[in-house]
């Protein structure tokens, strides 16, 4: 396998190709076919008996070859992420480039990492967004709750800090919402585009929604954890008492 050139983005997603040999290929191969010989069975002969070329012939050649690649991508994979300190946040998407038999494969790989966060002069704008609470009249001031004040803070910090997060972590982070919502749907006997038209919405809508949600989501995730460590905080609740305070 070539040595993988690393591309990064902004957002933190790192794009490199990984190159398989074409012997290391065939000697998987041959590996896979006798790990499927072991099992096969063939008439005319005992179960694991037949001859490796009759289990080639009569097995199908794109699931060997499937199987070749799920021996060889994991450590292919886990030698670059290695060998660079990457620190993936989620599975890779991996697209074939070429996969020719009797020739190198070439795969594109990408990955999701932390993007780059510019916090920017938080303190001050944070200070800002909370004046709202205290420059409340005294009756109103009394009746804010812990979770307004959190709420000029959160709002004050998507606005203030700059950042873009992965397209991967946001199509991962609602996908994952959205299987939430359609099992919790499920048990009440609801569809996706049920719950979209209860809300006056198409199912498109309401993905559209969720995908946003996940985006902001995410970005205060990685705002906070940029506060954290320069603040040297030792968890999120010190964190938000410290942004709280200001």
């Amino acid at each position: 396998m070539t040595k993988a050139t690393i591309t990064q983005k902004p957002d933190g997603t790192l794009t490199f190709e990984l190159t398989l040999s074409s012997q290391t290929i065939a000697d998987t191969y041959q590996q896979v076919l006798s790990e499927v010989g072991k099992t096969a069975e063939i008439k005319g002969f005992r179960p694991g008996k037949a001859p490796l070329s009759m289990v080639e012939a009569t097995s199908d050649k794109s699931k060997l070859y499937s199987h070749v690649l799920e021996h060889l991508l994991p450590p292919a994979y886990s030698k670059v992420i290695h060998e660079h300190q990457l620190t993936p946040l989620i599975e890779p998407k991996v697209t074939p480039k070429g996969m020719e038999i009797g020739k190198d494969w070439t795969l594109a790989v990408e990955v999701a990492t932390a993007p780059t966060v510019d916090l920017g002069s938080y303190k001050q704008y944070v200070k800002t967004a909370l004046k709202k609470l205290k420059n409340l009249p005294a009756g109103k001031a009394g009746d804010a709750k812990p979770d307004d004040k959190l709420n000029l803070i959160f709002d004050a910090l998507l606005a203030g800090s700059k950042l873009v997060v992965s397209p991967l972590l946001i199509q991962e982070e609602s996908k994952s919402a959205l299987s939430r919502l359609a099992k919790q749907l499920t048990e009440l006997k609801l569809t996706v585009a049920d719950y979209a038209k209860s809300l006056k919405k198409t199912p498109e809508e309401l993905i559209s929604q969720y995908k946003k949600s996940a985006e902001a989501n995410l970005k205060l995730h990685f705002i906070l954890s940029a506060i954290q460590k320069q603040e040297k905080a030792t968890d999120r609740k010190t964190t938000l008492d410290i942004l709280s305070a200001l």
